[in-house]
């Protein structure tokens, strides 16, 4: 199976979003440096603005519209303490939306 929940095949945007998160939780330079800074951290990343503001802004619910793996997702929040509760919160907030797609296929 090559395809997420979300996309036939994953998007490279979405790719470049995990390749992120996966970095910064799996190498203690990086998440030192993302924390520090993390527009600076991502400056190089060909991502679209408003996809590394998801990143940098902590949008859970937007990371995982793009196909980003919930367990990459989770461990984010837990790397940097994000309230369960913000966690969950964030979720919440595009359940109209996945619940609109599935209506209309």
């Amino acid at each position: 199976m090559s395809g997420n929940w979300r996309h036939p095949i994953p998007t490279p945007d979405c790719y470049l979003m995990s390749r992120v998160l996966y970095d910064i939780h799996h190498q203690s330079s990086h998440l030192q440096r993302y924390v520090a800074d993390p527009d600076d951290y991502m400056k190089d990343i060909p991502l679209k603005p408003e996809l590394k503001a998801a990143i940098r802004d902590n949008n859970i619910g937007v990371m995982y519209l793009e196909g980003v793996n919930p367990l990459l997702l989770r461990a984010h929040c837990l790397g940097l303490r994000i309230p369960e509760g913000d966690f969950v919160a964030s979720l919440r907030a595009i359940e109209p939306m996945l619940a609109s797609e599935a209506q209309n296929g």
